[in-house]
């Protein structure tokens, strides 16, 4: 099964949840749960492969880097010792269909505070959108995260910060990222006046995650010098954009490869709340897109909260992702005001 998708052609829309178990599971007893689920959601594609790997990190850059080809599996899983590390193609699930994909390969429930969009509706269509993104990467783009390097390295770093268990809403994240634009472009002497933010969220809650897609995305375009409180009356009120057409549009395809260095969001976040599961922590990586090429993921689970960043390798050197999230997470840690 392929997965029709039109976002970013230059992404690989894999997004990924590694957790650190309480205690090592079978193998295949994870390999004939995920079987079942591929048997009840197509959307999932074939059977999972549960892979054993000897180099951990180099796992994790394969399954967030690989593209799916038509035929794959839709769902990758790594299981080591009391790691295990679920990746899935972004039109198939979504980050909550990651968390119900944990629960499957545990074989118990689990539950995210996550409480979806579904009491907002969409105001305009696609198309407008589309032309509206169109105009804006013309004539205003938003402004980028501005890059350490210039390479041809393909993939993403994914880079990982752990902190005590915090009550950390989305308004907060989005407002701590805000900030590390500022910081970062500031400090590099280039303009961050255009900031323009994309928030990754679902239309369901997580109280009962099913493996499926059900995506939602706000972006808020934040006038100059926006501080916390402006962002959360943002965040609370915007819209959420239309989805993509089920089909590949040619004329949308040319026009991302065309606006590539133009089009998109400054940045994403997403956070998957507050995830009851018996696991020591969490990691979540969402897609990096856009301008930047930089997503900052956000979940807490057990005693402690990760936040995690992805940055697209070309632009980023290692050092440069570990910083961007030492800036959030200073922010994050600072608070600036901003109520979770």
């Amino acid at each position: 099964m392929a997965v029709v998708f039109s976002g970013d052609p230059a992404a690989s829309w894999s997004i990924l949840l590694e957790a650190t178990l309480r205690e090592a599971p079978d193998p295949a007893t994870v390999a004939a749960r995920l079987a079942r689920a591929s048997d009840a959601f197509p959307n999932l594609g074939p059977a999972a492969v549960v892979l054993r790997p000897s180099d951990w990190d180099a796992a994790r850059a394969e399954l967030a880097d690989s593209r799916y080809r038509a035929g794959d599996p839709l769902v990758r899983v790594a299981l080591a010792g009391d790691s295990l590390l679920i990746a899935a193609h972004h039109g198939a699930v979504d980050g909550l269909g990651l968390v119900a994909l944990l629960g499957i390969a545990l074989g118990e429930p689990v539950q995210s505070s996550a409480t979806g969009v579904a009491h907002r509706d969409v105001e305009r269509p696609y198309l407008l959108n589309a032309l509206d993104r169109v105009r804006e990467a013309v004539w205003t783009p938003p402004t980028r995260i501005q890059p350490s390097s210039r390479g041809n390295e393909p993939g993403d770093h994914l880079v990982s910060r752990t902190l005590p268990k915090t009550k950390l809403g989305s308004a907060a994240l989005t407002y701590a990222a805000v900030d590390t634009t500022r910081r970062w472009n500031a400090a590099r002497g280039v303009p961050h006046g255009r900031i323009v933010a994309a928030i990754g969220a679902s239309w369901r809650g997580g109280a009962d995650p099913r493996p499926e897609v059900d995506s939602a995305l706000l972006r808020l375009r934040l006038p100059a010098g926006a501080g916390p409180d402006e962002v959360r009356v943002l965040l609370a009120g915007a819209a959420p954009e239309a989805g993509f057409p089920s089909e590949r549009n040619p004329l949308a395809q040319l026009g991302m490869r065309l606006l590539a260095s133009r089009l998109g969001s400054t940045f994403l976040v997403s956070n998957l709340g507050v995830v009851k599961a018996n696991v020591r922590s969490l990691h979540f990586f969402p897609t990096a897109s856009g301008r930047s090429g930089v997503a900052f993921g956000v979940v807490t689970a057990g005693e402690v909260t990760t936040v995690t960043v992805r940055a697209r390798r070309k632009d980023f050197g290692l050092d440069a992702a570990a910083a961007l999230l030492d800036l959030l997470c200073d922010a994050v840690v600072a608070g600036h005001g901003v109520s979770p």
